[in-house]
């Protein structure tokens, strides 16, 4: 995880479907995965990993859109 930026939630959108951060990024998140991002709040920290967004040892497929 050397190369994970950090970053929190400053908006999830779309019931899970769409996560803004507050670096300002934009993230599309899997329908698969959508039911656990729902359930992320304001504030949560997140890595981001290329195409992944983790909240503790929750990692779910994202794409920066």
């Amino acid at each position: 995880k050397g190369n994970a930026m950090k970053a929190s939630v400053k908006e999830i959108q779309d019931s899970g479907k769409s996560i803004v951060l507050d670096d300002g990024s934009k993230w599309s998140i899997s329908s698969f995965d959508a039911f656990n991002t729902r359930m992320w709040m304001r504030f949560d920290n997140i890595e981001i990993n290329f195409n992944k967004l983790s909240r503790g040892n929750q990692t779910v497929d994202a794409r920066r859109v």
